[in-house]
């Protein structure tokens, strides 16, 4: 292999290295995104829940208006954690879609 082939193929390799580099950094971002929002939104939502529990339990009434209120905490945790769950989802897909990139162009440098 002549000195321009081995400087060439030493290129591709080192430009690999460093795409998947950032592919691990990104998808290292996307786990923690998702666990720092996962984390909250499972308290919020496990708090209005216990609280209503509780409310019923004991045969207590909040009046309608912050009974209410505390429905929709709870619901909209819930949504929350399933735009979440959504999207993680995407993430990975396109973090899988990326991981394949390399080496399909590896294979066209050959």
């Amino acid at each position: 292999m002549n000195n321009a082939g081995k400087n060439n193929k030493e290129e591709t390799e080192r430009t690999m290295r460093d795409e998947q580099t950032q592919q691990k950094e990104e998808r290292d971002f996307g786990e923690v995104l998702r666990h720092e929002l996962n984390n909250p939104l499972t308290g919020i939502l496990g708090n209005a829940e216990l609280l209503l529990v509780e409310l019923r339990r004991h045969n207590l009434e909040l009046p309608p208006p912050a009974e209410a209120r505390l429905e929709t905490i709870a619901a909209l945790a819930v949504r929350m954690r399933e735009t979440v769950r959504r999207l993680s989802e995407e993430w990975q897909t396109q973090v899988v879609h990326l991981d394949s990139e390399p080496a399909v162009r590896a294979e066209a440098c050959r």
